[in-house]
C-alpha cells in the first residue's frame, strides 16, 4: 500500500435545522359569517409570531431579565441572530445551534472570493457549473464576464452557477499561488478549504462548508452547516468589502456576459422583500431548501453610525422570514437606548467571555463531493474520501468510502493536530461495491484515534481481454514517451474537522 499523510485542519461539522412551525386555520361549516372573517381579519405575520423566554438578549435570556413577553421581538423562526458593526449579539434565538443556511452559503462564497479576485478579473462557467441546477443566474456553459458582474449573480439572483464559476476562478487562483493547478473540481475543493480557513479566523465555532452555493441534498448532502450567529459575523465581514458593499444590495440589476463572443445582457432580480421596503435595508440575501426552511441574512443602515445584521433561519414561509427581520430591526430600534442605560446601570449582567472548553470533538471523515449508494446494507450519501487507482486499466479509478463516515472523536482542547493518513491498496481484477480498496487512519501524536478500510462505492470492471489488448498498447507507447502507465491515486477527503 502506498500511504499518504498531511495534517489536517481545524473546521466544524455535521446537522440539519428544523424548519420553523407553519400555523393552519380550519373552518368548520357551522361556524358563523362573523367568526370566520374575524380570523380572516387577524394580520398574517402575527398569526405566525412568537415570543420565547429562552430567546436571548445581550447573552441573557428573557426569563432570567424579567423582561415581560410584550417588549421581545415577535417572531417566527427556529434560528434568528441581531448583530451591530461592533459584532455585538443584542438578539438571539438558537444562535449558536447548528442550522442548515442554504443559500446563505454564498455570503462566505462572495467573502472568500474578494480576497483573491478583483473587480475586473475574468469569470468562465465551466461544464460543471452551468450544470448544478436548482436557484440559476441564467448562466450556460462557456459563458465569460467580469467578477463585478459574477458577484452580482451571486449575492442578487443567488445563482448557483455563478457561485461555482466564482469558486472555481478563486481555487484556480489559490492552487496557482501553491504552485499547483487542476482541473474544475480541484479548484472548487480549494476554494471551500479557503472557506473553512475564513471560518476559523472569523471564529466561527459552528460553520463547515462543503460547497459554495448551499444545496444540501442529494450529492450534495455533505454534511455542511452553520448557525444564525456565525452567519450574522459573516455578513458584517463581508460588509467591510467595498465590492460585496456595492454588490449586495440590488433589487435588481443588469449584467453583461460574453456569450458565443457577442455581449448578452441578463437581467437578476433579488427575492428579498425588504429591499425598497424597509428603511435602510443595504443587503439582502435570501436562502431555501427542505432542510433550511425559508432563510434570510439582511443589513440595515440608517445613518445613525450603526449598522444592524439580522439572520433568520427556518421561518414558517418565504413572506414570514421578511418580517421576522423587520421585528428584529423594529426592536432594536425601540429598545437600544433603554437596553444601553439598562447595562450601564447593572454592569455584572454584561455578556462575559464564554467558558474555557477542555475538550474538543472532531468530525473524521469530510469530503467536498458524495454519492448514494448502499454500503454494509446501509443506503445513504456516502462521501467520497479517496479514489484508487485500478491497476488494469490507464486511466481510470475507484472510488472510495468508509462505512461510518460520521465517525468521530472528542480530544483535549489545544492538543496536538490530528493528522490523516490514507493507504491505497494495489487493486486489480473486478471490483465489487463494498471491496476494500485501502485503509484511513486518523492518529494524533502516534496515537491511533480511529481507523477504517476504504471500500469501493460501485462496482468497477476489469477490462475485457480485447480491451486489455488496448491497454497493452497503450502502456507500450506511454513507456517510450515516459507518459503513466497506471492513474493516480488521490485523497479526497478535507481532514478532521472542529464539531464543538
Amino acid at each position: 500500500m502506498i500511504a499518504h499523510r498531511f495534517a489536517c485542519s481545524n473546521g466544524l461539522s455535521t446537522r440539519f435545522a428544523r424548519v420553523g412551525p407553519s400555523l393552519a386555520l380550519g373552518f368548520a361549516c357551522a361556524l358563523s359569517l362573523a367568526v370566520a372573517l374575524g380570523f380572516a381579519c387577524l394580520p398574517h405575520a402575527a398569526a405566525f409570531a412568537v415570543t420565547s423566554e429562552d430567546d436571548l438578549v445581550l447573552g441573557t435570556s428573557i426569563a432570567e431579565r424579567g423582561t415581560p413577553l410584550e417588549q421581545a421581538p415577535d417572531l417566527d423562526a427556529s434560528f434568528a441572530a441581531l448583530m451591530d458593526e461592533d459584532g455585538t449579539l443584542w438578539f438571539g434565538r438558537g444562535a449558536a445551534d447548528q442550522a442548515q443556511i442554504a443559500s446563505l452559503t454564498k455570503i462566505m462564497t462572495a467573502l472568500v472570493a474578494v480576497e483573491h479576485l478583483d473587480a475586473a478579473a475574468t469569470i468562465e462557467v465551466t461544464p460543471t457549473a452551468a450544470s448544478i441546477g436548482e436557484s440559476s443566474a441564467g448562466l450556460v456553459e462557456g459563458d465569460t464576464m467580469t467578477f463585478d458582474d459574477a458577484l452580482k449573480a451571486v449575492l442578487t439572483a443567488s445563482g448557483n452557477d455563478a457561485a461555482a464559476a466564482v469558486a472555481q476562478a478563486a481555487g484556480a487562483r489559490l492552487l496557482e499561488e501553491q504552485g499547483a493547478s487542476g482541473d474544475a473540481q480541484a479548484c472548487e475543493a480549494a476554494f471551500v478549504e479557503a472557506m473553512n480557513a475564513k471560518a476559523r479566523d472569523l471564529d466561527l465555532a459552528n460553520s463547515l462548508f462543503t460547497n459554495p452555493h448551499g444545496l444540501d441534498f442529494d450529492a450534495f448532502a455533505q454534511g455542511q452547516h452553520s448557525c444564525a450567529q456565525d452567519v450574522a459575523a459573516m455578513l458584517r465581514a463581508a460588509m467591510q468589502h467595498d465590492l460585496i458593499r456595492a454588490n449586495i444590495g440590488y433589487a435588481q440589476v443588469d449584467i453583461v456576459v460574453q456569450r458565443g463572443g457577442v455581449p448578452t445582457a441578463l437581467t437578476l432580480t433579488n427575492t428579498d422583500a425588504l429591499l425598497g421596503s424597509y428603511e435602510g435595508t443595504c443587503a439582502a440575501k435570501t436562502g431555501y431548501t427542505l432542510a433550511a426552511g425559508p432563510c434570510s441574512a439582511s443589513a440595515v443602515n440608517r445613518g445613525d453610525g450603526h449598522e444592524y445584521y439580522a439572520v433568520v433561519l427556518g421561518s414558517s414561509s418565504k413572506p414570514q422570514r421578511f418580517a421576522d427581520a423587520e421585528a428584529l430591526y423594529d426592536w432594536v430600534f425601540a429598545h437600544r437606548a433603554a437596553l444601553e442605560d439598562e447595562a450601564e446601570a447593572r454592569p455584572e449582567e454584561r455578556e462575559s467571555a464564554p467558558p474555557q472548553v477542555d475538550e474538543e470533538t472532531y468530525q473524521l471523515v469530510n469530503a467536498t463531493s458524495s454519492t448514494k449508494t448502499e454500503i454494509a446494507g446501509a443506503e445513504a450519501s456516502y462521501p467520497v474520501v479517496a479514489k484508487v487507482a485500478h491497476g488494469d486499466w490507464t486511466d481510470r479509478t475507484v472510488e472510495a468510502t468508509v462505512a461510518d463516515p460520521y465517525a468521530a472523536v472528542t480530544v483535549a482542547a489545544g492538543s496536538e493536530r490530528i493528522e490523516q493518513e490514507v493507504a491505497f491498496a494495489d487493486v486489480h481484477g473486478d471490483v465489487r461495491r463494498g471491496d476494500v480498496v485501502g485503509r484511513m487512519t486518523f492518529r494524533q501524536g502516534g496515537t491511533v484515534l480511529w481507523e477504517a478500510d476504504l471500500v469501493a462505492v460501485r462496482d468497477a470492471a476489469a477490462p475485457a481481454w480485447w480491451e486489455a489488448l488496448g491497454v497493452g498498447v497503450q502502456r507500450f507507447f506511454a513507456n517510450l514517451t515516459g507518459a503513466p502507465t497506471v492513474a493516480a491515486s488521490s485523497v479526497e477527503a478535507l481532514g478532521a474537522m472542529k464539531v464543538s
